[in-house]
């Protein structure tokens, strides 16, 4: 059966998309790798040796700056300069050591998920459960030794999807995941891969329900793709699911439409740049080498040059004009390169020239904001899905989900993405402030420390004040 392995249409055009920007952000050992993908050669019809290694030399002296990738990893940090936000009950404590089942926590998850969002335009995010018997007592809960897990899933991995209407609602129908198994061998030491489909749907049942359930097709040996039995998901009470717990989140929004992704305009810059780049190496190495000339030289000169012999820096004079001639600079290519560099910074490359232009400070934030603006939706994104998903786990795992509050189970990634100053007005105010005991010292104390103002509530605040005071010293 091979049906399962159906792409969906979007799904094939975005693909070599999202191959590309992967295949920039990992740098320049895989550009090159890819040869002629990247880098075409200039007479593709001459498959002759000389032609070869020609071309060999013409990739070799190319040089790929990883700027696309530099600026992946600066948005992602900027975005995890502070913890995120997250509240969670007690029995969800675990997912900030282990929320995927491979020891990975929720906020590496989400540092993964901002990732694929910026290089792929979305991701998804799947909650699943193991096949055990609805718990009973706490006692079955530690028994079971079963927990939700929440998965992070690449957009390359996600080949199929379909909605449904469901009263007034749009719900996703059908998920196929392409997941790749690893198998130790029988030598203990050896592993062998395979592929493997998992189907996640919303079907009907015989009384008109809509019901989630889960099947897996793997390869039965024969390298044919077999259905194994279908499963059907509880929750916590032993309830179905009446909807797919699963949610793409995307650059824009967290629906099944598909966009460019945002460092896409990025790496074909940085890509064009590369291929210019070559071009520079190859008027370099063919010209940059100063010769020597005789342009008076006759063919009685060239005789006997051909005798006697010719030496450069000696006393051996030859009655000839000698000078030494270098080819002008081929600036075009430079130029085009420069240009690209320059386009690069524009589009959120940060990390190029650190600290070398001289901005005011209103162009600097100007400058924030351009960039920011597309990592704040994402990251909002994100946080939305996050959280989301934690109502999805508390409903595998707590007894009363819907009685947990909003404010109780979140999940958010600070969006004061800009590294903190410190203001020494601010400070002083501060100051003042805890003399007058209308705010607590441990505030001043942690901005002092941190830069950072503390994000208290109005309750935090008299709630410090009055335990600052109940501790000061009887004189």
């Amino acid at each position: 059966m091979t049906a399962v392995a159906y792409t969906h249409p979007d799904y094939q055009q975005n693909l070599p998309l999202w191959v590309k920007v992967e295949d920039i952000c990992q740098g320049q050992h895989q550009v090159k790798a890819k040869k002629e993908k990247y880098l075409t050669r200039r007479n593709p019809q001459d498959a002759s040796e000389e032609a070869t290694q020609q071309y060999q030399t013409y990739l070799k002296n190319a040089v790929f700056y990883g700027v696309t990738g530099k600026t992946l990893g600066s948005l992602v940090g900027a975005s995890f300069s502070q913890l995120p936000n997250f509240q969670r009950p007690n029995a969800l404590e675990y997912l900030e050591r282990n929320a995927n089942g491979q020891g990975v926590s929720i906020y590496q998850l989400a540092q993964s998920a901002l990732r694929l969002v910026l290089k792929n335009y979305r991701c998804g995010l799947y909650v699943d459960y193991p096949s055990v018997a609805p718990s009973r007592t706490q006692a079955d809960d530690k028994d079971k030794n079963a927990y939700a897990m929440m998965h992070v899933v690449p957009a390359t991995n996600i080949i199929n999807w379909d909605t449904t209407v469901v009263g007034n609602q749009i719900k996703l129908s059908l998920v196929v995941l392409k997941e790749i198994v690893s198998v130790r061998g029988v030598d203990e030491f050896s592993r062998t891969t395979t592929t493997q489909y998992r189907v996640l749907r919303l079907e009907q049942n015989d009384q008109g329900q809509h019901v989630f359930t889960i099947q897996v097709y793997s390869d039965d040996g024969s390298g044919l793709l077999t259905a194994q039995n279908k499963q059907i998901p509880t929750d916590y009470q032993g309830n179905t699911w009446e909807y797919i717990p699963f949610t793409f989140i995307g650059a824009v929004d967290n629906t099944a439409m598909i966009d460019n992704p945002p460092l896409l305009e990025l790496a074909d810059l940085n890509l064009a740049h590369y291929q210019d780049s070559a071009d520079f190496q190859e008027s370099v190495y063919f010209v940059g080498q100063p010769q020597f000339s005789m342009p008076e030289v006759t063919d009685a000169m060239y005789d006997l040059m051909k005798k006697d012999g010719l030496y450069i820096g000696c006393k051996n004079a030859f009655p000839t004009k000698l000078e030494m001639v270098q080819a002008q600079p081929n600036t075009l290519s430079q130029t085009a390169m420069d240009k690209k560099w320059e386009q690069m910074k524009e589009l959120g490359a940060r990390l190029i020239e650190q600290g070398s232009a001289n901005k005011t400070a209103t162009q600097a934030n100007n400058d924030d904001a351009v960039q920011h603006s597309v990592l704040s939706l994402c990251v909002v994104n994100i946080n939305s899905a996050f959280t989301q998903a934690l109502r999805w786990v508390a409903r595998f795992s707590v007894p009363s989900p819907d009685l947990i509050k909003p404010e109780d189970l979140i999940f958010s990634i600070p969006q004061e993405f800009s590294k903190p100053k410190f203001d020494g007005d601010r400070a002083k105010q501060l100051w003042e402030a805890c003399l007058s005991n209308r705010y607590p010292y441990k505030g001043w104390y942690d901005y002092q420390r941190t830069g950072v103002m503390p994000d208290y509530s109005w309750d935090e605040v008299q709630k410090l004040i009055e335990e600052e005071k109940a501790n000061e010293p009887i004189g």
